[in-house]
């Protein structure tokens, strides 16, 4: 009964299915992945003025986004493709005109070749100017070059699992809230408990109907994206739904506690806007939660659709079991934890 209701309310299937296939196809065919700054680790073993010299002089440039990392983080961000290209400058590194050039060891990634070939040259171009300025002519520094793969992530890979993630949340605050203040205001939950059905029972059917929609949802976005995008998950198919379905459940509390608090249809927007656009922009479904101004980032990072997308993009494009995204599903699970009781706290099924 629940689900023939839900299929007839045209607006709702709107919302949860055609909108989704919107975002992804703009998104994905608007091509955000292009060149944009080049990604470069500096593993700096010398810490001397030589290297602080050097490594200045990279970050001065606009087109390069210097990250000082330590080596095994090196090895991973490339693998992982956060990184285009990483530089160790060894402890021995001086920059002596009359004396051997320094050696500093560049590490390339694979899958990004187009931005290496940009930061190759532009790195060379920096040791011709430090070696003009200080020998004139000869070379003062030696670049020793070594490939290492990456992973090949598209801007529609990264997006993917971002959409999946936003469309989860706003399956399950937004229908239910909906959904149930208009039976509440409408008087239908009155008649509906004034029968022998166990309320429980029904908010169980209404969350329940939910959840199968979210992995039904996901299951046709992969579809989609497989289909128009060629989009490959690299880890189990089975573990993004299961992240899912557990992502499912803070945001399916909130929309509990929503519909117990909202008296009317008109409150539930604002309130529903007010907990999903600042994760909208905040939690990296569009672009990467890097690009948050670092002062809210340690909160941003505790959002629940950032958790959400985190353990979805980390399962889709870089191979991560539920283990390895162990501590995102926790953070879900917190959320759900609390989200649940202010659920039971505000929940109620007549308006004064």
């Amino acid at each position: 009964m629940l689900l023939r209701a839900y299929v007839r309310d045209r607006s709702a299937l709107f919302f949860t299915f055609f909108l989704p296939f919107l975002f992804m196809i703009i998104f994905g065919f608007l091509n955000f992945g292009s060149l944009g700054r080049v990604d470069v680790g500096i593993v700096d073993e010398a810490g001397n003025p030589d290297s602080e010299r050097f490594v200045q002089s990279l970050a001065q440039i606009p087109s390069l986004r210097i990250e000082r990392v330590a080596r095994d983080a090196m090895a991973r961000k490339l693998q992982r493709s956060e990184l285009d290209l990483a530089i160790v400058i060894p402890a021995d590194f001086r920059i002596r005109p009359l004396a051997a050039p320094a050696a500093i060891q560049l590490y390339e990634n694979q899958a990004t070749t187009q931005e290496v070939a940009v930061g190759r040259a532009i790195i060379g171009d920096v040791i011709d100017r430090i070696s003009f300025a200080a020998a004139g002519s000869a070379p003062v520094i030696t670049v020793s070059r070594q490939e290492v793969s990456g992973v090949r992530l598209r801007y529609v890979d990264f997006l993917v699992p971002g959409i999946l993630g936003l469309n989860v949340m706003q399956l399950n605050i937004f229908s239910i809230a909906f959904a149930l203040v208009a039976q509440k205001q409408r008087g239908v939950l009155r008649r509906i408990f004034a029968t022998p059905l166990d309320p429980r029972r029904f908010v169980a059917a209404h969350g329940l109907m939910r959840l199968i929609l979210s992995m039904v949802q996901v299951g046709i976005l992969l579809v989609v994206a497989f289909l128009l995008f060629q989009v490959q998950v690299v880890g189990n198919i089975f573990a993004l739904f299961a992240v899912a379905l557990i992502g499912a459940v803070p945001f399916l509390m909130q929309g509990f506690a929503l519909a117990g608090w909202a008296e009317t249809e008109n409150q539930v927007p604002p309130v529903a806007n007010l907990l999903t656009l600042p994760q909208f922009f905040l939690s990296g479904v569009f672009f990467s939660k890097e690009a948050a101004p670092a002062l809210i980032r340690p909160i941003s990072d505790l959002l629940p659709l950032t958790l959400l997308n985190d353990a979805l993009r980390e399962i889709s494009t870089q191979g991560a079991t539920l283990w390895d995204v162990r501590s995102q599903l926790l953070g879900l699970v917190v959320w759900a934890v609390v989200s649940f009781a202010v659920a039971v706290r505000l929940l109620r099924f007549e308006t004064p």
